[in-house]
C-alpha cells in the first residue's frame, strides 16, 4: 500500500525521461568555457552563457541562498594599437542578508569590465595605469572564462548590501534601551541640573 507522501513523488524513470529533471539542458560544461584567448579576441568572438550560482564556488559562499542562474557573455576586441581585451558581461539576482535589518533580499547585480590580454612571459603593466578603464591579466591558451565572470561579479557587488528602507532589529525581549547618552543631551538642551 502506497502511503500519502509517496503518492506526491512522481514514479521513478529513466535519467532524462519523463517529469523529472536532473539537469538543466542548456547549461554547457564548465569545459566549453575554457578560450584560447588572444586568438579570441583577434577574431573578435563572443561568446555567451548561463551557469546557476551554485556553480561559481566563491560567490555561492556569499550569498543566503545559491539559486538563480548568472548569465553572461564575453566578447573578444582588439585595438587599432594591436592591443587584445576580454569584454565581460554578467548579469544575475542573488538572494544576500541586508546589513541593516539582517534579513534576505533580492540584490540585482549587473556587471561589465574590459581585461586586457597581456601575452605570456610579459610583465603584467603596473597598477599606476594610465587608463583605469581595464585591468591586465595574462593570455592564455587555455583561459578559464567562468573565474572571470565570478571575479567581475564579486567586484561588483556592494560590500555591506541593505535595503532601501528598513529598520534595524529590536533588542531580545523588543524593548527599545534607552540610549546612556540621554543624559548628555538633556545638559546640551540645558534641562539639566545647574550646580
Amino acid at each position: 500500500m502506497m502511503s500519502d507522501e509517496d503518492a506526491c513523488l512522481p514514479k521513478q524513470q529513466g535519467f532524462d525521461t519523463g517529469n523529472r529533471k536532473y539537469y538543466h539542458a542548456p547549461l554547457m560544461s564548465r569545459d566549453s568555457y575554457v578560450i584560447d584567448s588572444l586568438a579570441f579576441a583577434r577574431e573578435g568572438r563572443h561568446k555567451t552563457g548561463q551557469m546557476p550560482v551554485s556553480g561559481f564556488e566563491r560567490l555561492s559562499g556569499l550569498v543566503c541562498a545559491p539559486s538563480g542562474d548568472v548569465v553572461f557573455a564575453v566578447t573578444g576586441v582588439r585595438n587599432d594599437q594591436g592591443e587584445s581585451f576580454l569584454d565581460v558581461e554578467a548579469s544575475c539576482e542573488l538572494a544576500v542578508r541586508c546589513e541593516r535589518c539582517l534579513e534576505v533580499m533580492s540584490l540585482p547585480v549587473e556587471v561589465s569590465g574590459r581585461l586586457l590580454l597581456v601575452p605570456p612571459g610579459m610583465p603584467l603593466p603596473d597598477d599606476d595605469l594610465e587608463e583605469e578603464e581595464f585591468d591586465p591579466i595574462h593570455a592564455d591558451s587555455a583561459l578559464a572564462l567562468l573565474p572571470l565572470v565570478e571575479e567581475e561579479i564579486l567586484l561588483g557587488m556592494p560590500f555591506a548590501p541593505r535595503h532601501e528602507q528598513c529598520n534595524a532589529p529590536l533588542p531580545l525581549g523588543g524593548a527599545v534601551k534607552k540610549s546612556p547618552f540621554a543624559v548628555l543631551e538633556s545638559l546640551k538642551t540645558g534641562k539639566g541640573t545647574e550646580n
